[in-house]
């Protein structure tokens, strides 16, 4: 594992007319991983009552108001010329179980995630293979629930290692944001 040196950290709060968010960023200048985003997304009190008002389906509004807060956490990587697809995350000393399935409806899919969720990996496997002219920047996204949240926020540090299709390990180890920013 490479050290990996804090360039910049931030943290917002806002809310809007639907959700309350609070947002964390930080970037890197060292090791592949290069930047992560964390964002928590919680419907306000109006937007709930709008959905009972609005929804008849009972099982349709539970769906709804139980994948609330979501939870998502986003990563940049660039480990030379080629794109990366990730089969796994590790949450150092914290049991976690992944959901794999396309999220295309959040709103009623995020109360079907164990305790996080990503993409189905391997779908483009000749861009895998591919080595392209210049450093490539990859994005991976994971969305987490709330039972997972808690039990990273007993840590006192956070290591998440994410394991690529071709069983290569990204690392990050950093103090424990979540915690700090109470999400």
């Amino acid at each position: 594992m490479l050290g990996i040196f804090l360039i910049s950290a931030s943290f917002k709060s806002y809310c809007d007319s639907t959700f309350c968010y609070k947002k964390y960023d930080q970037e890197f200048d060292s090791g592949s991983i290069k930047s992560i985003s964390f964002e928590e997304n919680e419907l306000t009190k109006e937007s709930r009552e709008k959905v009972k008002r609005e929804y008849f389906d009972e099982s349709y509004i539970r769906s709804i108001l139980k994948g609330y807060p979501s939870y998502y956490l986003n990563f940049v990587i660039i480990d030379g010329n080629r794109a990366i697809d990730f089969k796994n995350v590790i949450f150092d000393g914290v049991e976690a179980e992944k959901s794999v399935f396309v999220l295309f409806e959040p709103s009623a899919q995020l109360v079907d995630i164990k305790d996080f969720q990503m993409g189905p990996f391997g779908g483009l496997p000749k861009l895998l293979k591919f080595v392209f002219p210049a450093p490539v920047t990859n994005t991976f996204t994971i969305s987490l629930r709330r039972g997972l949240i808690n039990k990273l926020k007993q840590k006192d540090r956070l290591k998440i290692t994410l394991v690529s299709y071709d069983d290569r390990k990204f690392v990050l180890e950093m103090d424990n944001f979540i915690k700090e920013y109470d999400f």
